[in-house]
């Protein structure tokens, strides 16, 4: 699946498509392509699987009818983590070093600021109070979690003011109507995909995505990868996917780690829903890139005996 390709898009790929950060300018309009669902059943349980993208873009906001079809029918809401006000705390925290570390060490003064300098270049024009802050912030982050921010910079100032993500979304939406809520994922597994990989492999990861963002034209821009997202394009998605930061190995570790066994957790997980409730309509709502791709979560639901297939294909 990876190739022994200078940077490409594939850290932005994998942050924008299965982690819980992305980036790219939000823009007006609506989904043009076929949407990320997947309509499966177990005997007399009923499943939606839905594809998502991490970001407060209005257009990625803005469901597709049979979408909106599948959130309405169902009973239960689940997306990767919980995403309630004492779950993203609890996140916020796991993103941090211990006390007493900061980043600059570990990675390097040239390298944090480089950190430094595509923080001002990204927020200052229409945030500039906020870019000192966030190097401050930076500072106290994890390498791998200084890297997932690097994705979010762009929507920062969105953030800011209040918008939300989709899946925070979703979320929100299944609270109000009355629905049962819950993550196929606990923070702490989350996150352990992550901190699976050394301090040097996180730097690596860091530099990978920091090369990207400085050298444009090298691979799929966050605003492509929405655009493809919003296409339907699961082929375009995968292939962003399939191409390495120049280290096989360890593409071959961030495939295994953050992809494929979180794939197979969150199968068996949802299978767990269906036979502690039997009848019960779920709506599923994970990353895309869980969606595409090699032992991805429609086959592993289908080796489970799921009949699943994506719903206008």
């Amino acid at each position: 699946m990876c190739t022994t390709r200078t940077v490409t898009g594939w850290v932005a790929a994998l942050l924008a498509l299965v982690a819980t950060w992305t980036s790219a300018p939000a823009a007006g309009g609506s989904t043009t392509g076929t949407p990320f669902l997947w309509e499966g059943r177990h005997g007399t349980s009923r499943l939606s699987l839905f594809g998502t993208i991490h970001v407060p873009d209005a257009r990625v906001l803005d469901l597709a009818p049979a979408v909106r079809a599948a959130f309405a029918r169902a009973d239960r809401v689940v997306t990767e983590i919980p995403l309630d006000t004492s779950s993203q705390a609890t996140m916020a925290a796991a993103l941090l070093l211990p006390d007493g570390q900061r980043l600059r060490a570990i990675i390097g003064e040239a390298r944090f600021a480089r950190l430094e300098a595509r923080v001002g270049a990204t927020v200052t024009p229409r945030a500039p109070h906020v870019a000192p802050l966030l190097v401050g912030m930076l500072d106290r982050l994890k390498p791998w979690a200084a890297m997932a921010q690097l994705a979010t910079l762009e929507y920062l100032p969105d953030l800011l003011e209040g918008r939300v993500s989709l899946d925070a979304q979703l979320y929100a939406d299944a609270q109000a109507a009355g629905k049962q809520v819950g993550g196929l994922e606990t923070i702490a597994e989350q996150a352990g995909a992550f901190e699976a990989f050394s301090v040097a492999e996180q730097a690596a990861l860091l530099d990978a995505a920091l090369r990207q963002l400085e050298s444009p034209g090298e691979g799929p821009t966050s605003a492509s990868l929405v655009q493809w997202y919003l296409d339907g394009d699961g082929d375009r998605l995968a292939a962003a996917l399939a191409t390495s930061p120049g280290d096989e190995a360890l593409a071959r570790k961030f495939e295994a780690e953050v992809l494929i066994a979180r794939n197979h957790r969150m199968a068996d997980r949802i299978d767990a829903l269906r036979r502690q409730a039997p009848g019960e309509t779920l709506f599923v709502a994970v990353g895309a890139l869980h969606l595409v791709g090699r032992d991805n979560l429609p086959q592993r639901l289908e080796a489970l005996g799921y009949d699943i297939t994506r719903v206008g294909r």
